[in-house]
């Protein structure tokens, strides 16, 4: 949780960059798509020559429009058999394509070719049909480059140079380019992961330095094999490990990194806090492993405080109740197993043609807000189904109308379990819903809500840890004894006592709280050692009007715990001045759930 020097100079050109972005998104004439997020397109195709991409120029780069193409052209026409073309075609192949964006006044960075690893290659490329070294024939299509770089005008990022000074270092020496010993195969030619790395990090390097992030550009990487991706994870897409996905996922961090650091006031501030990773013997708890048994400390007191679970539901019945063809996804309206004999309706959207996707439960007073049918800003579960994640939208319709809020398990009039904590396991099961989906990664499922969602998704992602991660939208994140909003005493939370009940409101003599929430006021408890609970999942606070910029002394200490597996981005927070949500609040929300739950 400490910023040493060399963090501050690793940030220093993001904070600079953010406070640009900032300082014009703060103004009201700024137009809305200040907060589109940077758009990274993968146009690569395997075994495309320059006369391939000649012929897909225009569908697949001038109609999107983009704000900057990345052009990475010739590594078949230079080694395969089958593409082959001669110096002086690819010339004025690679010459031709320059013109044609330049036309279209599409602002074009060069990509010179990567070294090959000689040894691997021999296996397939025959010196003799060609009469050249497989590197000779790179080298010598970069000098092309080089010139039409030059006669152009155009910035030229060398990969090759890049390539040949990483893999001087022992550590990645012979890691970059895939070949029996770090892919099982000769191949001699694709990058590894390692490879994209280093292409993604040149790139991004460049649009840093000339000051070309900016929210809503559209960037498109065009070219062959490399851009697409050949042979590892998210081929042909801007996921995974190609080149393109790597470089968006520098382009999210860059736009959170701001959001992970702790502001300078509120460095080492812990607050009147007791350190979650204090045993309740006095021992602290130094390593992981003292740290899982605290945890499970932790998790059995505050399940013996609230009440224990009954049994999760680990294959809920679903019936499907209506299907609605929307823009990108379906919508289907679905009644499932969400607590003992109590089923409840809510909404799945997918993306058409899902398969094994991050997704998102979103909960709130009723499911309908979350698919676009309620307040504006919070219709968490349309947009990021809009973004690519399927999405599970529920809500406590019957209760909500009946003013009683949750769930109260087995009757309300004799509830055994706290009732945020019975929303907590509601979440638990419907989290065994979508895992059993084929759409649906079950490692990478997130949960998030506001307000009342907030308190919700809180309380689930800390007692169920197979969330992969979380954010919660200003629910006041520990307890306050005089904000109204932040209302834990409440008997849908955490003050549940037998009708009657107390007059709602903010604890007095005359109204004194009742139920669970002054025991652990006496008790010393508060909601930092559930949050801990959390670590190594990431999380992110939302905060508005209940959460401001102080909770940073009460995050410090998941911080404090992250740091104990080595992890120093895991807990980050915004924060707005009103209680409501909007644009700027979610779109960070959004990239968070991209950057920590997207491959």
């Amino acid at each position: 949780m400490h910023f040493s020097l060399q963090k501050i100079i690793y940030i220093l050109p993001f904070l600079i960059w953010w406070g640009e972005v900032r300082s014009i998104t703060e103004d009201p004439k700024f137009p809305e798509e200040a907060y589109r997020p940077l758009i990274v397109m993968n146009k690569g195709t395997g075994g495309d020559s320059s006369f391939d991409l000649i012929r897909r120029l225009r569908n697949d780069v001038i109609m999107e429009n983009p704000n900057l193409v990345f052009l990475s052209v010739g590594m078949n026409d230079m080694l395969n058999l089958d593409k082959f073309v001669d110096y002086d075609t690819f010339r004025k192949n690679y010459q031709r394509i320059i013109g044609t964006l330049t036309d279209a006044n599409i602002e074009i960075v060069l990509l010179n070719l990567v070294p090959v690893d000689t040894l691997a290659i021999k296996s397939w490329y025959k010196e003799g049909l060609f009469k050249e070294k497989a590197d000779t024939k790179v080298k010598n299509a970069n000098e092309i480059i080089k010139e039409l770089a030059n006669t152009n005008g155009l910035p030229l990022i060398d990969l090759y140079e890049a390539f040949v000074a990483a893999n001087s270092s022992n550590e990645l020496k012979g890691k970059l380019i895939m070949n029996q010993a770090n892919s099982g195969v000769e191949d001699g030619v694709h990058p590894t992961k390692e490879g994209y790395k280093v292409i993604a990090r040149k790139i991004f390097n460049f649009l840093l330095q000339n000051k070309k992030l900016k929210p809503g550009n559209k960037y498109v990487c065009f070219g062959d094999n490399v851009t697409y991706g050949a042979h590892v994870l998210g081929a042909g897409t801007n996921s995974g490990e190609t080149y393109p996905g790597l470089l968006r996922k520098m382009m999210l961090w860059d736009y959170l990194v701001p959001y992970f650091s702790v502001p300078f006031d509120y460095e080492m501030k812990m607050g009147d806090y007791r350190s979650p990773l204090l045993f309740e013997n006095g021992e602290e708890a130094t390593t992981v492993d003292m740290w899982e048994k605290r945890r499970e400390e932790i998790l059995s007191e505050w399940h013996g405080l609230m009440g224990k679970w009954p049994e999760l539901i680990t294959e809920p019945h679903m019936e499907i109740l209506e299907e609605v063809n929307m823009d990108g996804y379906i919508q289907k309206k679905i009644r499932f197993d969400w607590v003992p004999d109590q089923p409840t309706i809510g909404y799945l959207l997918v993306p058409f043609q899902a398969k094994n996707k991050p997704a998102v439960i979103t909960v709130y007073y009723e499911p309908e807000t979350a698919i676009g049918e309620g307040k504006p800003d919070r219709d968490f579960a349309k947009k990021l189904t809009e973004r690519g994640f399927v999405t599970l939208s529920i809500g406590t319709t019957e209760t909500t109308e009946n003013e009683t809020y949750a769930i109260y398990y087995p009757h309300i009039d004799s509830a055994s379990v706290q009732p945020l904590s019975m929303l907590a396991y509601a979440a638990a099961n419907a989290w065994h819903l979508l895992a059993n989906l084929e759409e649906v990664n079950e490692d990478k499922i997130g949960i998030m809500g506001h307000s009342y969602g907030g308190k919700w998704a809180m309380f689930a992602s800390c007692l169920f840890d197979k969330f992969a991660a979380a954010a919660w939208s200003d629910p006041g994140i520990v307890f306050e004894k005089d904000k109204p909003s932040v209302n834990y005493w409440e008997p849908w939370y955490l003050g549940y006592h037998p009708p009657p009940w107390r007059e709602r409101g903010i604890p007095s003599p005359e109204n004194p709280a009742k139920g669970l929430y002054p025991e652990l006021l006496g008790k010393g408890k508060d909601l930092h050692e559930l949050h801990a609970l959390m670590a190594p999942r990431p999380f992110f606070v939302s905060g508005g009007s209940e959460d401001t910029e102080e909770r940073w002394t009460v995050l410090n200490h998941s911080i404090e715990v992250n740091s104990l597996y080595g992890l120093d981005d895991r807990v980050g927070m915004s924060n707005r001045a009103d209680h409501s949500p909007d644009e700027a609040s979610n779109e960070t929300v959004f990239t968070f759930f991209e950057y920590f739950l997207e491959p």
